[in-house]
């Protein structure tokens, strides 16, 4: 995706998984790597009859409501800001994500030493009142993809920059973070909450769920 632009077109040599995904909104995009980049395309036919047949094949098991749909080729019409897939306020949540993606097991020890106690709860009422709201069809929380993407984040550092001592073995035999990463990504969690969806708690809790990264990197810029 580096090398496309505006006006150019993207289509796959063969009409066979992987299809390319298009998505109805910038909010439903499942985000999955970082940095990225995010376009409105159109969707070009398909050119042969076995395109058609093999893409009606696959349409036909999307369920309505999923929010996308695939394709084999799209034109490329115009390049949109990617803070648009990630909530109220996207720029604040891609400056944590850039923070989670170079992590390095100093700044994870002060982070987990910055998180307020009160962190965790404050992020859960605010994930209670965007429940409470019936979000969206289609949205997994209210900063999109924004979440499970840090945590994919933080783990590729934690991996990258923290030795065999960063993953230990649960009771499940399921592997997960140690500390200080495991916090870390907790303070990371709550400031893009507080950032990213900041009409869902009330200013105390906002910056309760901030306190570390205030700590770590200063005020968010507006």
């Amino acid at each position: 995706m580096r090398t496309v632009h505006v006006g150019g077109r993207v289509r796959l040599p063969e009409a066979r998984p992987p299809w390319l995904v298009v998505y109805e909104s910038p909010g439903r995009v499942l985000v999955n790597r970082w940095p990225g980049r995010l376009f409105a395309v159109r969707i070009r036919p398909a050119a042969t009859a076995g395109e058609r047949a093999a893409l009606a094949e696959v349409t036909t098991r999307i369920l309505p409501g999923a929010g996308y749909t695939n394709a084999m080729a799209v034109d490329l019409v115009e390049e949109l800001s990617p803070a648009l897939m990630f909530g109220t306020d996207g720029d604040a949540v891609m400056r944590v994500l850039d923070t989670a993606r170079d992590l390095d097991e100093p700044s994870a020890h002060r982070l987990a030493r910055a998180r307020h106690p009160g962190a965790g709860d404050a992020c859960r009422a605010a994930w209670q009142r965007w429940r409470d709201e019936t979000p969206p069809c289609g949205l997994g929380s209210p900063i999109g993809s924004g979440f499970g993407l840090l945590h994919r984040l933080v783990s590729d550092s934690a991996r990258a920059r923290g030795g065999p001592g960063a993953w230990v073995v649960d009771g499940e035999g399921e592997e997960e973070a140690a500390e200080p990463w495991k916090s870390a990504y907790s303070a990371l969690r709550e400031a893009a909450m507080a950032y990213g969806a900041p009409d869902l708690p009330d200013s105390d809790s906002g910056m309760v769920m901030a306190a570390a990264w205030i700590e770590v990197y200063g005020h968010m810029p507006d």
